[in-house]
């Protein structure tokens, strides 16, 4: 096995389905990414939740955005940027910089160069979800203009984390920094979408196992939602909420990983994405 290849079969691998976030306005937060980073609606579930699931323009990734007042939402203003934020590509920084301070982003960090000659910006949208904007030197996944490129997570312990993803979800390293923060760059087989998972005790760290799972979730999309229910049970993940069928017939179960962080695995009579 090469050392950035996972473990399990090409058959069980899972491709990265969405980000989900309950928020207090999906309404207005749906038509500024739509109005700000070219994203198109999937799927509107209407009222109440007001449920919206959000592509890219290439169907590489959805963001799934809904209001739901029987769980708590994450309070995003208060999270410092390294706790959790997500990645975009831009082929102008600048130019991203001013057109989305315009629509009423904050900037949480300027424009930077890393030590690995890549350019970043962090913003703020409008409702505090950290948003990261980059132009690479060597891109990791091809350069799309205000293509989503990474979810991140500040975590406990991010090698052994970065391995299981790797092993039970088939995820490849694309970069991998040494200490003390142990960054990994893990993305999908078909390098639709990466997961970043770093563990830089200077920032906070969330909760993970205290966070409903309706509050932030990552979805993948499975072939067969039971089966790798039960592999993942088997390999220390935990079971939120057993399977259950939507009325549009979509198989879902809500899980854990080992340290918490809710994964969700969907089965979609009509997949939103290929």
């Amino acid at each position: 096995m090469a050392p950035n290849e996972g473990t399990i079969d090409k058959g069980e691998m899972m491709k990265p389905e969405h980000v989900a976030l309950n928020v207090p306005d999906p309404v207005a937060m749906v038509e500024w990414y739509k109005q700000n980073l070219r994203m198109t609606v999937k799927r509107y579930g209407g009222p109440p939740t007001h449920t919206t699931f959000l592509a890219d323009v290439s169907d590489n990734i959805m963001l799934e955005l809904f209001c739901n007042t029987d769980y708590p939402m994450l309070e995003l203003k208060r999270f410092h940027p390294m706790t959790l934020h997500l990645a975009f590509m831009t082929d102008s920084l600048a130019g991203t910089r001013e057109a989305l301070l315009n629509a009423g982003a904050a900037v949480a960090g300027d424009i930077t160069r890393i030590p690995t000659g890549d350019e970043v910006l962090m913003m703020q949208d409008p409702w505090g979800l950290s948003l990261q904007f980059i132009h690479r030197a060597m891109p990791m996944l091809p350069q799309v203009h205000f293509r989503p490129e990474h979810i991140a997570f500040n975590v406990r312990d991010s090698r052994a984390q970065a391995a299981w993803y790797r092993a039970e979800f088939g995820m490849k390293v694309n970069r991998e920094g040494g200490g003390p923060d142990y960054g990994f760059f893990l993305a999908d087989a078909g390098g639709h979408m990466m997961l970043e998972l770093y563990q830089n005790m200077l920032h906070p760290v969330l909760d993970f196992p205290n966070v409903s799972y309706m509050s932030v979730h990552l979805a993948f999309m499975a072939v067969d939602v039971v089966a790798a229910k039960e592999r993942l049970v088997a390999k220390g993940a935990t079971i939120a909420e057993d399977l259950s069928t939507t009325p549009s017939g979509d198989q879902i179960v809500m899980m854990r990983d080992p340290w918490g962080l809710a994964v969700q695995l969907v089965k979609r009579v009509a997949p939103m994405l290929e």
